[in-house]
């Protein structure tokens, strides 16, 4: 039995351990399996191609002399990424490829043996293949080439044939029959991409990118080579903002069918929840290599030891991201958590929203280059809908402010989630800003029941309001507005009573937003100056203003039962 199918089968049966992605991995593999040869599926898995390049790679020699044997959920990698074809030419099924997995795991040895099989088994182009090892920094770009350079150093010293075939220098390795070649990059350097039209591009740690700029490279470069694979390496990261995160979260609705990409391949091994870093036989999930029993018994080891230290310096962050591949944030004190902000996700139709009470929350920036407009809007039963749009500022440039925030606002425009300001000046345009929230009032036919605002800078945008007879609620900012409604919110959130769109400025924000604690007292805060919480401030606003509705909704119908009750007696 071909060893990828024979580890999918084993991931289903529960014979190993695995996460739900993977578990939906294995799925997906074993359903296309069965559509292959038919009309809507043109591809078709070559097992004799899969297991050739597994023998290959067991031929390489290992640093220790030691015979090298592959194990099983590296096999269903390689399988997929070389055994999957095309049925018009049988070139490679898949240009795109995310894998994913917790520190240790081998991460460099299979980009390492990705390059070997590139540079000499593969045959289209038959001649100068490009293959790139890119990172942020040099030392890490070149950890895989120099893998792969030990690797073939070793063949060359066992083999005429391969001493006069492969040509290694230190920044360079040649297959001098093809003329194709491997090297390492840094891609702190941008133009040292472009220019290359690799048919192998490997980004190795993605997590340390703050933006997408050598991703969009990388694959403009391979724009041409109809044979090419992009695959992403890395663990997770502590930023819930990158770019890495937003490529995850995509390759997740792959998984989940949410969204159609026949050529993109994805593994992401980590925890399923993050209690079950205390539960030491969960650990698999994130670390495969842990099938290998005489790694298990090391890992485990070397990983209780660094929990317990963890856990005692209340770094468990730490784990979770590095030993446990889960994407969480640096900080303690986060307002709220990613997990629980996704949680509340919650798709609500058009329709439910119209003809309901509003609160909307402004939040003005003090630099004039982002301000947000969020709005709660009752659903009953104790429960409000929340959304959010921002209003963006050029005034110091848009690309700086992209590249600053972590945030590509021109997509996000075309999304409907912000407004780009078109005044010469770069500030935000607050006739645009009151005319969208007259726009959405109008399209829900909502009732709005206050203008939440912070009155500091707000006067003029307050007074265009006041003019179209909203009303105005008042919300300064200190502990004792802002202390009660944060946790209020925070509590609702966590009770289930706070659902929304999934909007993702909205959720950069979140992400930002920890707890400045003073006197006991709560209100937001940002970690660093650069940090936008803007949208998730200007909730608060509003809710400061709501956060009594469903009491007071209570106390009207109590007293309209009483006098209804009373008259009756006359």
């Amino acid at each position: 039995m071909d060893k990828a199918v024979k580890y999918a089968d084993q991931v289903l049966s529960g014979k190993i351990l695995a996460n739900e992605k993977i578990k939906l991995a294995c799925q997906r593999f074993k359903n296309e399996l069965a559509k292959q040869k038919t009309k809507e599926f043109p591809y078709h898995y070559d097992s004799e191609l899969a297991e050739r390049v597994y023998k290959f790679i067991e031929l390489l020699p290992t640093t220790d002399g030691k015979p090298l044997k592959l194990e099983l959920f590296q096999c269903f990698i390689l399988g997929n990424l070389y055994g999957w074809r095309l049925d018009s030419d049988d070139s490679r099924r898949f240009t795109r490829a995310l894998l994913s997995f917790a520190r240790k795991n081998g991460k460099t040895f299979i980009i390492a043996c990705m390059g070997v099989v590139e540079l000499l088994m593969e045959k289209e182009p038959a001649r100068n293949r490009q293959i790139l090892f890119t990172a942020n920094g040099a030392k890490q770009a070149h950890l895989a080439f120099d893998m792969m350079t030990d690797q073939l150093n070793a063949i060359r010293g066992k083999s005429k044939y391969m001493r006069q075939r492969v040509k290694i220098n230190k920044q360079r390795v040649t297959d001098l029959e093809s003329n194709s070649f491997a090297v390492p990059l840094a891609t702190e350097n941008k133009p040292s991409i472009d220019g290359y039209d690799p048919s192998l591009a490997v980004m190795d740690e993605m997590h340390e990118s703050k933006t997408t700029n050598i991703l969009n490279s990388l694959k403009s470069g391979q724009v041409l080579n109809p044979n090419s694979l992009l695959a992403i390496i890395s663990t997770a990261g502590y930023n819930l903002n990158s770019p890495f995160k937003a490529e995850c979260d995509y390759a997740a609705d792959i998984l989940n069918n949410k969204q159609k990409a026949d050529r993109y391949f994805v593994v992401m091994y980590g925890l399923d929840d993050k209690d079950e870093v205390y539960n030491p036989d969960m650990w698999i999930k994130a670390n495969p290599l842990m099938s290998n029993e005489r790694i298990r018994k090391t890992m485990l080891e070397k990983i209780k030891s660094d929990l317990d230290i963890a856990v005692s310096q209340g770094k468990v962050n730490d784990i979770l991201v590095k030993n446990m591949n889960m994407f969480t944030q640096s900080r303690e004190d986060s307002y709220i958590s990613a997990d629980d902000w996704g949680k509340a996700k919650s798709a609500v139709a058009s329709s439910d929203l119209k003809n309901r009470d509003v609160y909307i929350g402004v939040d003005l920036s003090k630099t004039n280059d982002l301000t947000a407009v969020s709005w709660l809007v009752p659903i009953g039963n104790g429960r409000f809908y929340c959304d959010s749009h921002s209003f963006v500022g050029t005034k110091y440039g848009l690309e700086n402010k992209i590249k600053r925030d972590g945030i590509d606002y021109v997509s996000m425009e075309k999304t409907g989630e912000c407004s780009i300001t078109r005044l010469d000046s770069g500030i935000i345009d607050y006739d645009s800003l009151v005319e969208f929230v007259q726009k959405l009032i109008g399209k829900y036919n909502w009732t709005v029941k206050a203008i939440a605002y912070d009155p500091y800078n707000a006067q003029t945008v307050i007074t265009k309001f006041e003019k179209l007879n909203y009303p105005l609620f008042e919300v300064r900012q200190g502990l004792k507005t802002l202390n009660i409604p944060t946790r209020n919110f925070r509590d609702l959130l966590f009770d289930g009573k706070i659902k929304h769109s999934g909007n993702k400025i909205l959720a950069y924000a979140v992400n930002n937003a920890i707890i400045k604690v003073v006197n006991n007292g709560w209100q937001l805060d940002k970690a660093k100056n650069s940090n936008r919480i803007d949208p998730i401030a200007a909730l608060i606003n509003a809710y400061v203003a709501a956060m009594n509705y469903y009491d007071n909704e209570e106390e009207s119908k109590a007293k309209n039962e009483y006098y209804e009750t009373a008259t009756s007696l006359f």
